[in-house]
């Protein structure tokens, strides 16, 4: 079976955006998009200086923010 994940947002840039996740985790891009680094790649680089997802962890998959450097102002749980 294949469900669709619905994502309601909450964050200090939008309140109450919905989305669905409509395609494959990680599938559906257009072919010439060829990134050098993976989501999860960056934030443990740092990011924007750590800041800019601090406040939204929770829409995207918890791997990611495994060995994210975030900043510590905002971050739940911190």
């Amino acid at each position: 079976m294949n469900r669709k994940k619905s994502i309601v947002v909450h964050d200090r840039m939008q309140q109450n955006y919905k989305y669905v996740c409509s395609a494959p985790m990680g599938k559906g891009f257009d072919p010439s998009f060829k990134p050098e680094l993976t989501p999860q790649q960056m934030l443990a680089l740092g990011v924007f200086g750590g800041r800019y997802m601090r406040d939204g962890i929770h829409e995207f998959p918890a791997a990611w923010f495994s060995h994210a450097r975030l900043h510590p102002a905002g971050v739940p749980g911190h």
